[in-house]
């Protein structure tokens, strides 16, 4: 009997130590399956603006009759026409640069010799879009559809020329963060270079947003040529390896403020229709860039739904963690003996526990409690730890929309008073198709936003007919 009571208890203490080791393992297997994935280290080109540069093979978009050339660029300074890529020869080339040295994002197409004939440039301009220091996606297309600007994933400007590189009947020079024409003027690009893409289609807005912030394989359908620098090389990963070379003081090195998650395995990117002319008459081939909204250079997605995604699941773990060491506890649960000898069978017992007048099974309940009480205060750890989160997601999001109130009102000072009313009823417009897909608080926020928009377009249209009575 003395045996078996022993016995009894040795099961009880191996079953406490047990669930104290199952709990410890399930709660790392939590964190790990809930924590968000890491990035990798991304590298990006990075040009000193004085003779430095990447070379590309020459002639390797001759036969492209269509075309969207994505890129990251962040300009240190704007440099005298400081080209992020140019491709052609001077005057008679595909290029993207700061016009002059003001922060106008400009998209030139010169089928032909140019500098004599200016019925042969044709330019897409957005004013005073750039940011020193700033990260920004640029996407340029060209083809059947038009000259189209994309930045941040917005349209910016465009024009009705239909050309591009298979249109530029010279041999073609590639060069990334160099300019062709070397007027005397022109600088070389000072800054960094990032995600450069070449697509044999003209990828739509959907297309472009979609991808912006993903690091890609370099497989997907389309996709002629990338160089992405991740390797700390100036490799092609596109589909016929034309590799780059450095000129000057160009290098590869590590990026800190750029973030892009990890390539898909297979991304089919389906083509966007060709589009026509439209009948309604030519497009504006320069326009004022739209009201210039902050867009973060982290992962895309939206860090309140991040938090409260990671609160879901912390919680569904949880209580699986839960009903999975009940159900374990029951099934374990130990035999009581129907008597017990006389005498001196408590001492096996650990310490601080006591047969009373239930035997074993009372120790085996109070070992259940105590495992139950700890796994109740991991919970309450990890529920707590879940709403700072969330909360702290949330004062992000604030401190953005208030960054994004100021910014807007200090850009939008600068334009002319219908620019203004119509940079400020773009944004209304944005974040009121922005709320069918906000959670309550977020929407909270955005109406907030709204309101104040509103009435600052009140009072900008107040402006406009005052000034309209006074002529």
């Amino acid at each position: 009997m003395l045996q078996s009571v022993l016995n009894s208890s040795m099961h009880c203490c191996k079953l406490h130590l047990n669930s104290k080791y199952l709990m410890l393992a399930l709660a790392g297997w939590l964190i790990a399956s809930v924590a968000p994935a890491q990035t990798f280290t991304n590298r990006a080109l990075k040009l000193n603006g004085t003779n430095s540069y990447l070379q590309l093979p020459p002639n390797i978009f001759n036969n492209l009759t269509q075309a969207t050339v994505e890129v990251w660029a962040k300009w240190a300074e704007f440099g005298s026409f400081s080209r992020v890529f140019e491709f052609g020869a001077g005057y008679h080339s595909i290029s993207l640069f700061n016009h002059s040295t003001n922060s106008d994002l400009r998209f030139n197409i010169y089928p032909r010799f140019a500098k004599a004939e200016p019925k042969w440039m044709f330019t897409a301009t957005a004013r005073g879009l750039l940011r020193a220091n700033e990260w920004m996606h640029i996407a340029a297309v060209s083809g059947p559809g038009g000259m189209k600007l994309y930045a941040n994933g917005r349209l910016v400007a465009q024009h009705t020329n239909q050309m591009t590189f298979a249109d530029i009947k010279a041999s073609h020079t590639n060069v990334i963060g160099h300019g062709l024409a070397r007027g005397p003027s022109d600088r070389d690009f000072k800054g960094e270079i990032d995600e450069i893409r070449v697509w044999d289609h003209q990828r739509s807005l959907a297309e472009i947003r979609d991808n912006m912030f993903k690091r890609l394989s370099g497989h997907e359908d389309g996709l002629t040529h990338l160089w992405n620098f991740d390797d700390g090389t100036v490799r092609d990963s596109g589909p016929d390896g034309h590799d780059g070379k450095l000129v000057g003081k160009a290098r590869v090195g590590r990026v800190a403020d750029l973030e892009l998650t990890a390539p898909p395995t297979v991304v089919a990117a389906a083509r966007a229709p060709l589009a026509t002319n439209s009948a309604a008459g030519p497009i504006s081939a320069s326009a004022p860039a739209p009201a210039p909204i902050h867009v973060a250079v982290t992962a895309p997605a939206n860090q309140s739904n991040m938090a409260a995604w990671w609160i879901a699941g912390s919680l569904l773990s949880l209580v699986a963690l839960l009903a999975c060491l009940l159900l374990m506890l029951r099934r374990s649960g130990i035999v009581t003996p129907k008597a017990l000898p006389a005498g001196g069978a408590t001492q096996a017992l650990p310490p601080g526990a006591s047969v009373g007048t239930d035997g074993p099974g009372h120790v085996d309940q109070q070992l259940k409690e105590r495992a139950l009480a700890d796994l109740t205060d991991f919970a309450k750890q990890s529920l707590v730890q879940g709403l700072y989160s969330q909360r702290a997601a949330l004062l992000e999001v604030h401190q953005k929309a208030q960054q994004e109130l100021a910014e807007l009102e200090s850009r939008v000072v600068a334009l002319r008073l219908p620019e203004r009313i119509q940079a400020y009823e773009q944004r209304i417009a944005e974040l009121e198709r922005q709320l069918e897909t906000r959670g309550e608080e977020l929407r909270e926020l955005t109406q907030a936003t709204l309101q104040v928009l509103r009435e600052k377009l009140a009072e900008e249209r107040g402006k406009q007919s005052t000034h309209g009575r006074l002529n």
